[in-house]
Parts: C-alpha cells; sequence; structure tokens
C-alpha cells in the first residue's frame, strides 16, 4: 500500500493539534505565576487564591463554558463566599459546627446569585482550614478572579466567537461545575455529603490536620455527590486518586525546592496539567491541591498524604452511595 507523505503545510497543522491542548495551561500557568509574583511583591500571599488556576484553565481551554461566559460572576463569587468564611473564623473555632454552617453559606451565596462558579466553596472554606482572619482575603479573592474577568472580556471583544449560542465541543469534557438544577430539591445527596463531612472531621483530629479536608476537595466532593451524571471525573476514582495526589506531591516540593515563587507556580501548573492529559482526566480542582501548598504556612512532605487521605475517603463514600443506590432501587 502506497502512503503518500504529508506536505509541511500537512505537518504543521497535524502538530498544532497536537499540541493545542497545551496552549490554554501555559496561559493558567504564566497568569498563575504573574499573581505568584504579585503575592511577593506585596507580602499578601492570599492572593494566589489555590483555586484561581481551576478557574483559568477552564475559561482559557473553553471561551464557552459558563465561566467565562459569566465574568461578573466569576469575579464575585468567590469574593461573597470569601466574607462569611473570614467571619466564621473569627467567631468560631474550627469544627464540624464552624465547617458545615460554612459550607452551608457557600451554597445559599451560590444558589442565590445563580452562580455556575462552584469553586466559590473553596474560597470560603479556605480561611476555616488556614485560620485566615485578615479582612484582606476577599479583596485579594477579587484582585486575582477580576484579572481573570478582564482577560476574559478582552478576549472576547478581541476575537468575538461567530455563534456564541452554538454548544462547544469542549463544554461535555471540561469541568465548568455548572449547577442549573434546583440542586436544594435534589436531596439523595445529603446523606453521603453528610457521612463524608463527619467522617473527614474525624480524621481531622485523628490526624491532627486540617488540610486532611483540604477545600478543593469540597468542591469534588460536591460535584461528585450532588450532580453526579455532570460530573466529568465520575467513575474515574483511580485516576482522581492519582492525579490529586501527583499534583500535592509536585506543588509540596516544588515550594520547599525553590520557595514561593512565579517559577515554582508556573511549574506547578504545568505539571499538574501534564497529570491531567497523562490520564485523560477532566478535574479542575486539581490545580488548586497544587498551588495550596503555596499560601500554607511552612508546608511538609506531610501534606500529600494528609489530601491522600481525605480524597481516599471521599471517594470510599461515593463507591458506597453507588453501591446502595443500586441495591435499593433494584432490589430484585
Amino acid at each position: 500500500m502506497l502512503v503518500m507523505p504529508l506536505s509541511g503545510c500537512a505537518r504543521g497543522d497535524l502538530i498544532k493539534s497536537q499540541y493545542s491542548w497545551i496552549w490554554p495551561y501555559l496561559a493558567t500557568a504564566t497568569y498563575i505565576a504573574l499573581m505568584t509574583a504579585l503575592a511577593r511583591a506585596s507580602d499578601i500571599s492570599y492572593l494566589l487564591f489555590p483555586e484561581l488556576g481551576a478557574l483559568a484553565s477552564v475559561v482559557f481551554a473553553d471561551p464557552l463554558s459558563s465561566w467565562a461566559r459569566s465574568p461578573k460572576l466569576l469575579v464575585l463569587t468567590p469574593v461573597f463566599t470569601a466574607v462569611p468564611g473570614v467571619l466564621l473564623t473569627r467567631t468560631l473555632p474550627y469544627g464540624p459546627i464552624a465547617v458545615i454552617l460554612d459550607l452551608a453559606i457557600c451554597l445559599l451565596v451560590i444558589r442565590a446569585l445563580r452562580s455556575p462558579v462552584i469553586p466559590a466553596i473553596s474560597a470560603g472554606v479556605l480561611p476555616l482550614v488556614l485560620g485566615i482572619t485578615s479582612w484582606l482575603y476577599p479583596l485579594a479573592i477579587l484582585v486575582g478572579t477580576g484579572g481573570l474577568a478582564l482577560i476574559v472580556m478582552l478576549r472576547a471583544h478581541l476575537m468575538p466567537l461567530p455563534a456564541r449560542a452554538q454548544v462547544s465541543p469542549l463544554v461535555a469534557t471540561i469541568p465548568t461545575l455548572v449547577a442549573p438544577n434546583p440542586w436544594l430539591g435534589r436531596v439523595p445527596w445529603l446523606l453521603p455529603l453528610a457521612v463524608f463531612l463527619l467522617g473527614a472531621l474525624a480524621m481531622v483530629q485523628l490526624l491532627g490536620s486540617n488540610l486532611v479536608l483540604y477545600p478543593p476537595l469540597l468542591v469534588i466532593a460536591w460535584e461528585m455527590l450532588a450532580h453526579a451524571d455532570e460530573c466529568p471525573w465520575q467513575g474515574r476514582s483511580l485516576s482522581v486518586l492519582a492525579v490529586t495526589g501527583g499534583a500535592a506531591v509536585a506543588g509540596v516540593s516544588l515550594v520547599l525546592a525553590l520557595g514561593v515563587s512565579p517559577l515554582a507556580a508556573f511549574l506547578a501548573v504545568l505539571v499538574t496539567a501534564l497529570l491531567l492529559r497523562l490520564v485523560r482526566l477532566r478535574c479542575a480542582p486539581a490545580f488548586g491541591l497544587a498551588l495550596l501548598p503555596f499560601i500554607i504556612p511552612n508546608p511538609t512532605l506531610a501534606y500529600p498524604l494528609l489530601t491522600l487521605a481525605g480524597t481516599a475517603w471521599l471517594l470510599l463514600v461515593v463507591k458506597l452511595d453507588q453501591i446502595l443506590r443500586i441495591r435499593f432501587c433494584n432490589p430484585q
């Protein structure tokens, strides 16, 4: 069989299509590196809000994602959940009451705003986990999300899409974490979420670290339990465990080796992107795991083990919930 060689233009197009996936991640890594430099220059570490990596990775990859099409909500939702997070941290000690109340407020804020920006949960819980009591925290988040929204609006102005109502081919695979359904009426998630929270809080006490219930884990849990049908990483437990564990190792290792520097943040994003690409998984909260060590005071190599314990517990609860649903829905 005679195989015709590709022309120079065809080879160029093939290479361009094979490596097109990397450009949104390079843009994300560059933006996070710039925020890291700003955080160092201003001595405000919270400017590097960990879930900013998750938000940037999605809006840069898909201009038609719900986050990219809602720049105002992209800016305001994390800020509006951060404020009660700081308030609760200033008034209540870390524990079941504070965590559950914080999570409930975050979900109510998201619902009230009709916002698709579910990673705002992480913005609300982070103050409790790290003991952040400064009112600079919501303002720092506003800088990060505001800059991202400006880039999104500038891109829409300079490169208008011919059919913005058309569904993007990436929408089905990129976890935009849309919550269009009346989820307050969908209560099957309530019991497994409660079991997960109580078990995770018990592990926090047992292992002596709030990082077991790290903020992006609540985003992962909400999507797997409340939006199981739409969750892009549902049914990929081993991949989720591998990527989140790898992202945590990469993040803390880079911080210990290079310090909280723009280069370390840039590499942390790229390593996480490569891990996601390697296992063909779309799980934006993994970027939050890689970036969390950049704002943890004196992170250690115990960080990946603590987060791995929390992730493993969540995946066990999700699996048990699936088994019980199948058994009760199909008793025969």
